[in-house]
């Protein structure tokens, strides 16, 4: 089964449409409307959970609810929300940016038994996907929406995951705001299904897909 988070956009309800019509069972994790305003509509046949607030105990009662109900998760794709940040510079930590950030890492924590497991049976996946640049926030485009520099967490996170869970195929994708939802899918699915997992990070930009050299 498939956990996707809902950043409020029809990315969300797009992708889980895919996944399904590639045989996986998706559920949809939203956050509470104070931290994302928006409800991504969704196709007929995929649920919806909400979390009525940010406590790590909340969290762990609606993981284990949803396990106990649709059975064990083997894929986890976080979509970070797009937040509206100021274009002066001033908040590059905005507090939104900080619980949702707090949240995957709490989801990561809680998930860890469950995708260590199924690891063992098929290919389990732990995805964050953001949209920064389209190539990790290091390009020399300029967008007419900033981005928070606290979204980069989540790169870090996936990387040590990466050598933390050795047989979980964990991969951060940075996808420019330019792409249409559709594309970003694409991206997404084409990275599901890269047979090299030791790569760690993937953008996505004008320029196609890219990746870190050292």
């Amino acid at each position: 089964m498939g956990l996707l988070t809902d950043d409020g956009s029809t990315t969300t309800g797009q992708l889980a449409q895919a996944l399904t019509a590639e045989g996986l069972r998706v559920i949809v994790l939203s956050f509470p409307l104070d931290i994302v305003p928006q409800r991504s509509p969704l196709p007929e046949g995929i649920y919806r959970v909400e979390l009525s607030d940010l406590s790590e105990t909340h969290l762990q009662q609606t993981l284990g609810g949803i396990m106990a109900t649709y059975g064990s998760i083997s894929t986890f794709i976080h979509l970070h929300p797009r937040l509206s940040l100021p274009l002066d510079g001033i908040r590059l930590y905005p507090e939104a940016d900080k619980a949702i950030l707090r949240q995957v890492f709490l989801m990561a924590k809680h998930l860890k038994q469950t995708l260590t497991e199924a690891a063992h049976v098929s290919r389990s996946n732990f995805f964050t996907i953001t949209a920064l640049d389209g190539a990790f926030g290091l390009s020399d485009r300029h967008h007419s929406q900033t981005f928070s520099a606290m979204t980069g967490g989540l790169f870090g996170l996936t990387k040590t995951l990466g050598h933390e869970w050795p047989n979980v195929f964990c991969r951060g994708i940075d996808v420019s705001p330019e792409l249409t939802p559709t594309q970003v899918v694409q991206a997404i699915l084409a990275e599901l299904h890269d047979p090299n997992s030791i790569i760690a990070e993937v953008g996505y930009g004008s320029d196609g897909r890219t990746t870190l050299n050292c």
